[in-house]
């Protein structure tokens, strides 16, 4: 069965990723024991990098780690920056199942005004991209759980989860379930009014066909969308940059997407294509958000990254690039 997803947009993602084009890190979230607040620290571990996995796959291999693209901007307004999407686990060590926990955090687009050297300002879109994320499975389901609230708590992110898990339960427990987006905050309630309780007041429902119909044409049509284009004299467009390439570095959830039919376990991908289809919705009912940068914070801001290769990439570890946003001239 073919796949919805474009096969040559993904696979010039792909090339993209293998040729060291977008910044990232590894690292493992813990909270400091002096501030509480949560930090980084740089890690060894490394992305999970079979799709499907593997049943023979050990606990050190299903456990993945943070991957960050874009380190969270401290100095503009949570919960409306940064948005996540969850499709947690129901269980912890198990030999039976080979779902994963996937969560991914998105930043929305932000419109910078920022000092020049001549004291001038320069107004600019910085485009919406996905910047954080995290994929596999710990034998613990309270570390599942930990760990994904750490990272919603790094970036202040409101999060979207499907509501197959027990993950909410955990939230409520700490009293941090002001993260969850409500069930009548989605754009896909009024096909499960039905299902939803008092018991159930957060997150959606995979059944039935919801995915397939009413989630998943947002996620294909995002990487369709056209970033920037030239008009040649003769009328004719050219396309220079898709949307798919704010998809920096997830090169499994392209690999999801490559091999995408029905009835295929596809963890990041319906973790992905709901954040899109949240992130839309929640765009046209809000308004842009702003950022005034000037010259003290713009060395900081340029040196955030050391860039570093990818364990995926074929090409030479001397490639790199300076560490800025692609779309920064995206309007």
């Amino acid at each position: 069965e073919e796949s919805p997803f474009p096969p040559h947009l993904v696979q010039a993602q792909l090339r993209r990723i293998e040729d060291n084009v977008y910044p990232m890190e590894y690292v493992d979230l813990y909270r400091d024991s002096e501030t509480s607040k949560v930090s980084t620290k740089k890690s060894k571990k490394l992305p999970i990098s079979e799709f499907p996995l593997s049943k023979s796959a050990t606990s050190e291999q299903k456990e993945g780690v943070v991957v960050i693209y874009e380190r969270p901007d401290k100095d503009l307004v949570p919960f409306n920056t940064y948005y996540a999407s969850l499709d947690p686990l129901h269980t912890g060590k198990t030999t039976a199942s080979r779902s994963l926990c996937s969560i991914f955090i998105y930043k929305n687009p932000v419109e910078v005004t920022k000092e020049k050297e001549d004291g001038t300002y320069e107004t600019y879109f910085e485009g919406d991209k996905l910047v954080a994320e995290w994929t596999g499975r710990l034998d613990d389901i309270e570390a599942v759980h930990e760990r994904c609230e750490l990272l919603l708590e790094l970036y202040q992110a409101w999060c979207l989860i499907e509501f197959n898990g027990s993950f909410h339960t955990y939230m409520t427990g700490k009293r941090k379930t002001h993260y969850l987006v409500p069930s009548n905050q989605m754009i896909f309630n009024k096909e499960l009014t039905a299902s939803y309780s008092p018991n159930h007041p957060y997150g959606w429902k995979n059944t039935g066909t919801v995915f397939k119909t009413k989630i998943l044409p947002y996620g294909i049509e995002y990487l369709t969308e056209e970033l920037d284009s030239d008009i040649l004299p003769n009328g004719n467009k050219i396309v220079k940059r898709w949307g798919i390439e704010r998809v920096q570095g997830s090169r499994m959830l392209l690999k999801e997407m490559q091999q995408y039919h029905d009835g295929i376990n596809v963890d990041r991908l319906v973790a992905y294509c709901a954040l899109i289809a949240f992130a839309k919705i929640q765009q046209s009912n809000r308004a842009i958000i702003k950022k005034r940068e000037h010259k003290s914070n713009t060395q900081e801001n340029r040196d955030i990254y050391k860039h570093k290769p990818q364990p995926f990439s074929n090409r030479s570890s001397s490639m790199s690039r300076p560490a800025r946003s692609p779309f920064k001239n995206y309007g």
